[in-house]
């Protein structure tokens, strides 16, 4: 099979699928539940050292609820000894309030800060989230959406399962995820056989690359969002993406997590977005990877000619013992 032959049948499967879910959202629905139920929080393992941490959180027209994700988030954090966090708001293209009540917030807690940005996208606004985060000089960067779906302690929970890794992202498909409320099945299996075919298409070992709480570590931050084109929906694909190019070692945690109401993704903007984003994404990137692959050989020469000569040194002036 041809390169275009095999770029035409992912296209065609994602196309497929995205028709499917499409259809099938309309019709099937799940059935209305009023009061989330309330999950028992486990027991996190301590942390062994302290963190400095950016949560950057992207807002496109959310002055329903951007105050009370904050103060949710200030509360819980003000209580982790070991964790200093300061808040960046990126208000996305808004259109309401968002932007002046975080300016009012701002006056009053310290640990926020925000920026107002003209040109929409989410995957925009966390790039510059990223960028301005990487001024503060912290530990940890990462970014949840502010709609609460993911609580303050479910996004705690990713440093505590941080360890030795360069990233930790929240999943709703990973075995022990708690979801709320349960998905249709139609609406689940499209998300699982979406993500594989992502999955499949980049080599990437990641059950859920949608889901909206991510950390990653300075230096991951500091390597992947200068390269990051994607503005819209699909620059979380092209995140992980980016991190496996650079060899950064991301785990998936299972998380707890609460579908909310106001969701600014569309079936229609969902369809748009992602039946090209997998060859489109590869494209943008075609000539970083080749950078990197060239880089690679390079040092793997320059060590090996380093060790011949090492070696012949040693057979030219052999050790002498007394």
């Amino acid at each position: 099979m041809n390169q275009d032959s095999f770029i035409f049948k992912n296209q065609l499967i994602t196309a497929f699928f995205c028709s499917l879910l499409a259809i099938t959202t309309a019709i099937i629905s799940a059935p209305a539940q009023n009061t989330p139920p309330v999950f028992e929080i486990p027991q996190f393992t301590p942390l062994t050292r302290s963190y400095t941490l950016a949560i950057i959180i992207p807002a496109y027209n959310e002055e329903a609820r951007i105050e009370a994700t904050l103060h949710a988030y200030f509360d819980y954090f003000s209580k982790q000894k070991n964790v200093t966090t300061t808040f960046l708001v990126v208000c996305n293209n808004c259109s309401d309030a968002t932007a002046e009540i975080c300016k009012r917030i701002k006056k009053t807690h310290p640990e926020l800060d925000y920026i107002n940005l003209r040109p929409g996208g989410k995957g925009f606004a966390v790039k510059q989230g990223f960028l301005k985060a990487l001024d503060y000089k912290v530990d940890l960067i990462g970014f949840v959406d502010a709609d609460m779906a993911t609580t303050p302690p479910y996004f705690y929970e990713l440093i505590t399962k941080l360890d030795s890794h360069d990233g930790a992202i929240a999943s709703r498909y990973k075995k022990d995820a708690r979801v709320w409320p349960n998905r249709p099945f139609i609406k689940e299996m499209g998300g699982k056989f979406y993500n594989w075919v992502l999955r499949h298409n980049f080599h990437l070992d990641v059950r859920d690359t949608q889901c909206g709480a991510k950390l990653f570590r300075y230096e991951t931050v500091q390597h992947i969002a200068p390269c990051m084109k994607e503005t819209g929906w699909a620059f979380d694909l092209e995140l992980l993406y980016l991190c496996q190019i650079f060899g950064k070692n991301i785990i998936e945690v299972p998380t707890t997590w609460t579908d909310m109401p106001g969701s600014h993704l569309t079936i229609s903007g969902c369809y748009k977005e992602f039946v090209s984003a997998p060859v489109r994404i590869k494209k943008q990137q075609k000539e970083l990877v080749t950078k990197i692959k060239d880089e690679k050989l390079k040092k793997k020469r320059e060590a090996h000619k380093k060790e011949k000569e090492e070696r012949k040194g040693k057979k030219k002036y052999p050790k002498r013992f007394a």
